[in-house]
């Protein structure tokens, strides 16, 4: 069964990492939406910061802040991840304005474009670098965390679950070789998200209609 905790709302002055996957045609492998959601006096409700495309050509990104009620009650995401306690809606702002999202001379050694995976990371480096976070690990190590713990919660799109602490980065192995087929896939085997963008946890594009919509 499994453990009550998981279904129980942010805490307050948390900061998570969110994860929405996205339905991808011949991709075998999940592909996901990033964004950061910061948590206020008042848990569940909060502020999601992302990079989208919403309204604009496919990976047109920009950055938006805007205010969620519960990330639970959001059709797409899987799992709302604890990563450090939140330094304020006017740090994440600083920081992430700070980042040259777009412009391909900023982009991070090793990356080929800016997507909301290489947006968040840079953001959360630059949090950690200017000590308004302490990351329990570099931001590569928490990608593959993220990506393993978000795989093993693909069949609660709709019901995201919540985890409040770190244990989602000491439980099981981060490879994705180690997944089970019943990890990585829902009850019906298929992957299914908001539309387009490419996502990239592994680099696939996802071509369908009109810009991404995250329902959060």
């Amino acid at each position: 069964m499994e453990s009550n905790k998981h279904l129980s709302p942010s805490k307050a002055h948390g900061l998570y990492n969110i994860w929405s996957p996205l339905f991808q045609p011949l991709i075998t492998e999940s592909t996901y939406h990033w964004g950061l959601f910061a948590s206020g006096d008042s848990p569940p409700s909060g502020f999601l910061l992302h990079a989208t495309d919403t309204g604009r050509e496919a990976l047109d990104l920009y950055q938006e802040v805007r205010r969620v009620s519960d990330p639970r009650k959001s059709g797409t995401l899987v799992v709302v991840l604890k990563i450090a306690n939140s330094p304020g809606l006017d740090a994440l702002n600083r920081c992430a304005s700070s980042i040259r999202l777009m412009d391909p001379r900023y982009l991070p050694q090793g990356e080929s474009r800016w997507t909301c995976r290489v947006w968040i990371k840079e953001v959360l480096n630059s949090l950690h670098r200017n000590r308004y976070i302490h990351l329990p690990s570099g931001v590569d190590t928490i990608e593959q965390w993220c990506e393993y713990a978000a795989d093993r919660h693909i069949q609660y799109k709709g019901m995201a679950r919540v985890i409040n602490d770190l244990t989602w980065m000491t439980t099981g192995s981060p490879s994705r070789a180690t997944l089970s087929d019943a990890d990585a896939r829902g009850d019906d085997g298929r992957y299914y998200g908001s539309s387009p963008m490419v996502i990239d946890s592994t680099g696939g594009r996802y071509y369908g209609p009109s810009p991404m919509v995250t329902e959060i």
